[in-house]
């Protein structure tokens, strides 16, 4: 059996536990504080111990019990869950791990009586506590009142452990699919330019080469961009103009289009294939390709807006995956400092990009 869990644990272990533990000093501490104001607190045997002998029990009890929980209840539980396959089975083997666990406990809060380290017996201590007269109930409550206090306590750590679990996972999908939508280009828009450069190579072989060229350096980028998950502003609209010209030869591209790049040496990094992206979703999306599309950059309130829109109404059904693609990796790479909006007005669309400025960079680029 593997102990690593022992001093391994998650980052919000203790976040789960300390609430436990709390509720457990608080129920102790009133357990005492009830005997000593009971009529005949003089004769209980708790009482002999006094105020501070009270609290170092308490609190030798607190440590006992999470201990126990800590090594006992988590072991049988990680060493055994992967049999628990149903609801009936975990709760099976919860009562086990409880039962266990609560035997440990029971043996070490008896511990200073066995070695006579208090003033009263099993059988006062035992009264006492329970507020029973006879020694076998007493015996048993006190087991019954425990395996179902490490029941409550590991069906806790189960759904802590659980929830845990579940966030990282989501995490990790959420890291796979960005990495998947990073690298993904339209395979129509492939096959169509590898049809383009197929028919020029018969009509015109040097405006055929140019067309390998762009095409390389626009399948390169994405490529790389694979392995960087941002990219320069200045990168990505050379990768844009690229994608841009190869459209035209294909007969999908727009009307016109315009860049009116403001302060693009202060811009920050943004998710590489993003304008790509950005313009794909436009054009594909819209009634017309045939608008004109323009992109311009500019500080606002403090931060770089890029604004990419398009002159035509869009379609009823959108296509947001390339748009989402963008919105998932924004969030990524800068949390809620960046956003990404569809704005429309009339037949134009707009998608504006916010991103921050690290302007404490910017001032030591200077310096």
């Amino acid at each position: 059996m593997n102990f690593s869990y022992i001093r391994n644990t998650s980052p919000n272990y203790w976040r789960y536990q300390g609430p436990i533990l709390f509720v457990s000093a608080l129920v102790s501490l009133l357990g005492i504080w009830g005997i000593f104001q009971e009529p005949d607190g003089q004769e209980i045997p708790i009482f002999q111990l006094g105020w501070y002998g009270a609290l170092a029990l308490t609190t030798y009890q607190l440590i006992m019990i999470f201990a126990a929980f800590h090594i006992m209840l988590r072991g049988v539980y990680k060493h055994y869950k992967t049999y628990a396959k149903t609801k009936w089975k975990l709760f099976l083997l919860l009562l086990a791990s409880s039962t266990i666990t609560s035997l440990v406990i029971i043996g070490l809060d008896f511990l200073p009586i066995f070695l006579a380290l208090v003033p009263y017996s099993l059988e006062e201590y035992l009264n006492s506590i329970m507020h029973l007269d006879g020694f076998g109930e007493s015996l048993v409550a006190y087991i019954i009142y425990n395996i179902v206090f490490n029941l409550v306590w590991g069906y806790c750590y189960v759904l802590a452990a659980s929830i845990s679990n579940y966030k990282q996972l989501a995490l990790l999908l959420k890291k796979q699919k960005l990495q998947i939508l990073t690298n993904r280009v339209n395979p129509e828009f492939l096959f169509d330019t590898m049809e383009v450069i197929k028919h020029q190579i018969d009509i015109d072989e040097e405006k055929a080469a140019d067309l390998v060229t762009k095409a390389s350096d626009l399948f390169r980028y994405n490529l790389m961009s694979s392995k960087t998950a941002d990219a320069k502003l200045n990168d990505e609209l050379a990768s844009l103009a690229n994608y841009l010209e190869l459209l035209e030869e294909q007969k999908r591209a727009p009307s016109s289009y315009s860049l009116k790049l403001h302060d693009a040496e202060i811009s920050p990094n943004i998710p590489s294939m993003s304008l790509i992206f950005i313009c794909s979703f436009l054009l594909n999306t819209a009634r017309n390709r045939n608008g004109e599309l323009t992109i311009a950059s500019f500080i606002k309130h403090q931060k770089y807006r890029i604004e990419i829109a398009h002159q035509s109404h869009g379609k009823f059904f959108l296509d947001t995956e390339h748009f989402d693609n963008v919105k998932s990796r924004l969030e990524h790479q800068y949390s809620n400092d960046a956003s990404i909006v569809l704005v429309k007005s009339g037949k134009r669309r707009k998608v504006v990009i916010e991103l921050p400025i690290d302007w404490q960079q910017q001032l030591e680029k200077t310096a």
